[in-house]
């Protein structure tokens, strides 16, 4: 096994039964041989992704190797490995027992993949291919944003025909993973001598991967063609079809990437069923990869048009919208008026409109001050950390959450009830469907450890915190009435259990009240699912019609999106939050360590005192991987105190002298004086909420944030310097005016000027500015003045001694500069 393979994994939840599939990648794609070792290899790649598998009920795997004349072998490794998973030789099952069934799918060399189950079996076979093909192609487009809904213009297609949706097939095939795993859906049709048409050459990489995959079994693909570009006719097409018959072949497999009018799939079927009556052809295939407008719930349909095969992956269900002038109904749309061309070579865009420049969401922020108040007062939050110990059966085990809430000390706040109030008075100004009914409440459910007397975090002093007392000071200060029960259950227990008090308190709930799932915090929603469906299960055994909702003190989804399928998961019920932050899974932080570590910076060439800051640094960067055998893996790194680096010093300029700023000053958009390291997490959630809720209306161009404007509208150095972290390198737009080349200078100048004679400013600013520097971030016409302005402070400070840290770090940024 490669040891930088990656695998991914895409989820679907469609009208019942959740189906995940995950592929793993395997570059070699030849099992060579099986063995323990190995075993456990592709275990940990599974255990790095339980965040994404353990809430499914039907799990699918890719096998990372392709059968050809080794069918069993393979079979009997699955065999072996499916009881790993399942824990049938083991105490503990890798994949949690919610997880319904576990398959296994192998690819095979000229005949249809075969499943290998465990704990059940699933669907048939084709109707799970289907459905795992279709998340596959739709989760490459998406994530490649090779889909085009432009919500401010429309296109005019190569064929004349306006549309305000163009997909782009060539840009889902992204990465040489991206083209492996969708030719792993062609293998049924590859056999020696195989010709294959393709309909743009934005296909090629697919060409390229038959190929190669052929020649790793010994056989040799037949004669390739590509239909030329638009405008298509009947010629053409014909073309290509007798030059993938130029060899000696009786099979033709013919690949289509879009089919929006359905005239070009036509013109194939014909000119393939021409192949097959004139030329003797045996077997003739037209694979259509994405279809406009066939409805999405008959992705995977395969039919037979005359003697072709004729299958269809993916259905967007988006019927055209346009139309040829002077009929077309866009080009009336105030909206969308507005043409962009497609170019008939590339089928790229060629005008597009300049960058959509975005502001950190001022309202997404402001609504979750409450919540970044009570961490800042009760120190409630971690970084780089291990997720709590109950819910790390839906956690990679060895990756660490970029910012962590700890409930327990923000549960345990004073002012809890105040902010809970505070917030229900915010939320219902947004309409009444903005939180359940709580009057309407008659029971609430939670898992037992969100009820349960908690320890407290060592670094606080020890003690406990009665969870159920506190979640009844939540609803209470929502409006929930205080003689409600309180009913707690074990996380993961099977829905048709006999839980005796959860059933009487179902028995004895009226039947105009509703249940309320509740949870103190949720990323991936596994707990909050697993409660609704045990709840839901036990009600319809009672054949009582009573609503189950769910509330949630604070969500952490990755993207708006995932917390919408959450919320899709508890219909006809409700799912709700009082405070939400979207945080990726990706760490600013790694993109410092990585930096730090492929810079090959000779330490000889430091001072004593950069040297001790770079030390330091890659210490506290590799703190988790020191404590993640701990349960509580942040209290350890507090217990430091002056033996190492401090664990919240997320910024370069931070020292133990306390001569940075140390808080954000007044009441900022993200809440009232908030230390660095909870400013760091706040700002983080809206800067990632900002980028992904922008980028849906912007396609295909990217959202950039306007840096030029930011700088110029409020400058605190603690928001500016996370900012600089949370945002990627390509996305900082610098430029007051983009008419003026020195405008990007400029704005760097004007925010380094703002900290000009506050060296509590300059310490945390003047080090980060150059971090970003070295990443990336800043503009290239900015590069000598940030070095010149730090050079000058570093000269000024030399003087005093208090600033060590901060005169440490702009020696090793100055140096990242000068390797760069």
């Amino acid at each position: 096994m490669e040891s930088d393979d990656s695998g991914d994994a895409i989820e679907a939840d469609a009208s019942g039964d959740a189906l995940t599939f995950v592929d793993l990648y395997q570059r070699s794609r030849r099992l060579e041989a099986w063995s323990t070792t190995l075993s456990e290899r592709l275990t940990a790649r599974i255990q790095d992704r339980l965040h994404l598998v353990s809430s499914a009920d039907y799990l699918l795997i890719r096998w990372p190797w392709i059968a050809y004349d080794d069918v069993e072998r393979h079979r009997e490794a699955i065999s072996g490995w499916l009881d790993r998973l399942d824990g049938v030789d083991a105490d503990e099952p890798v994949i949690a027992r919610t997880v319904k069934s576990i398959g296994v799918l192998l690819h095979r060399i000229g005949d249809d993949p075969i499943l290998v189950w465990a704990r059940q079996d699933s669907e048939q076979l084709e109707t799970v291919c289907n459905s795992a093909r279709a998340l596959e192609l739709s989760a490459l487009l998406e994530r490649r944003n090779a889909i085009w809904a432009p919500e401010r213009y429309h296109y005019r297609l190569p064929s004349g025909e306006h549309t305000d949706l163009f997909i782009r097939a060539a840009d889902a095939l992204h990465s040489p993973q991206d083209v492996s795993a969708l030719v792993c859906w062609l293998t049924p049709y590859l056999s020696g001598g195989v010709g294959v048409i393709v309909d743009t050459a934005g296909l090629t990489p697919l060409l390229l991967q038959i190929d190669s995959l052929m020649a790793k079994f010994s056989l040799e693909l037949g004669p390739t063609s590509v239909v030329p570009e638009y405008p298509v006719g009947r010629p053409l097409v014909r073309r290509a079809v007798e030059a993938a018959l130029r060899g000696p072949t009786d099979r033709l497999l013919a690949l289509l990437s879009v089919s929006s009018t359905g005239a070009l799939r036509r013109l194939l079927c014909d000119e393939l069923e021409r192949a097959i009556q004139s030329l003797n052809i045996s077997r003739c295939a037209l694979d259509v990869l994405v279809d406009r407008t066939l409805a999405p719930d008959q992705s995977g349909e395969s039919k037979t048009d005359g003697d072709v095969e004729v299958t269809t992956w993916l259905g967007l269900g988006r019927p055209e919208s346009g139309g040829p002038l002077p009929t077309c109904q866009l080009c009336r749309s105030p909206e969308k008026s507005q043409i962009v061309a497609i170019d008939p070579r590339n089928y790229g865009a060629m005008t597009l409109p300049t960058a959509q420049l975005v502001m950190p969401d001022t309202g997404y922020a402001q609504n979750a001050h409450g919540f970044w108040e009570l961490v800042n007062q009760t120190r409630g939050i971690a970084i780089e950390a291990n997720p709590h110990p109950a819910s790390r059966v839906a956690r990679g085990k060895r990756t660490p959450l970029p910012v962590r809430p700890i409930f327990e000390l923000i549960a345990s706040a004073d002012d809890l009830a105040a902010a809970v109030g505070a917030q229900r008075e915010q939320l219902s100004r947004a309409g009444p469907e903005a939180l359940p009914r709580c009057r309407d409440i008659g029971l609430v459910v939670a898992a037992d450890n969100d009820i349960a007397d908690t320890p407290l975090p060592e670094f606080a002093g020890g003690g406990s915190v009665n969870l159920s007392e506190r979640l009844r000071v939540v609803v209470s200060a929502l409006g929930v009435d205080e003689s409600v029960p309180i009913v707690g259950i074990s996380r993961g227990s099977d829905p048709r259990g006999d839980d005796e008090q959860l059933t009487e308190a179902l028995e004895r709930l009226p039947t105009d009240k509703s249940a309320l799932v509740f949870s103190w915090g949720t990323v991936t929603g596994l707990t909050l699912r697993n409660l609704k469906t045990t709840i839901a299960e036990k009600l319809r055994t009672l054949k009582r019609p009573n609503r189950v909702d769910a509330l949630v003190l604070h969500s952490r989804p990755s993207s708006p999106r995932e917390w919408t399928a959450l919320q899709n998961q508890f219909r006809p019920g409700g799912l709700w939050c009082l405070w939400t932050s979207c945080l990726t899974w990706l760490s600013p932080l790694q993109d410092e360590r990585r930096l730090l570590d492929r810079s090959g910076i000779e330490t000889g060439s430091l001072s004593d005192t950069a040297r001790r800051f770079l030390s330091d640094r890659q210490e506290f960067l590799s703190l988790h991987d020191t404590h993640q055998a701990a349960n509580d893996d942040w209290s350890p790194r507090l217990s430091l105190e002056g033996d190492g680096p401090d664990p919240t010093h997320v910024f370069w300029g931070m020292s133990r002298s306390d001569e940075h700023q140390s808080h954000v000053r007044g009441r900022s958009l993200y809440g009232a004086e908030l230390d660095c390291l909870t400013a760091y997490g706040a700002i983080g959630a809206v800067v990632n909420h900002s980028r992904l809720a922008s980028r849906s209306a912007v396609a295909p161009r990217w959202v950039m944030f306007d840096l030029g404007r930011i700088v110029r509208s409020y400058f605190d150095a603690i928001i500016v310097c996370a900012l600089l972290r949370w945002m990627h390198p390509g996305e900082l737009w610098w430029e007051g005016d983009a008419n003026e080349p020195e405008s990007a200078r400029d704005s760097v100048a004007f925010l380094i000027d703002q900290a000009q004679g506050e060296p509590s400013e300059q310490v945390l600013l003047l080090p980060e500015l150059l971090l970003a520097t070295a990443l990336g971030k800043v503009p290239s016409t900015a590069r000598d003045l940030v070095c010149e302005r730090a050079g000058a402070a570093l000269e000024e400070w030399r003087r005093n001694n208090e600033f060590d840290a901060a005169r440490g770090a702009i020696e090793v940024g100055l140096k990242l500069l000068t390797r760069a």
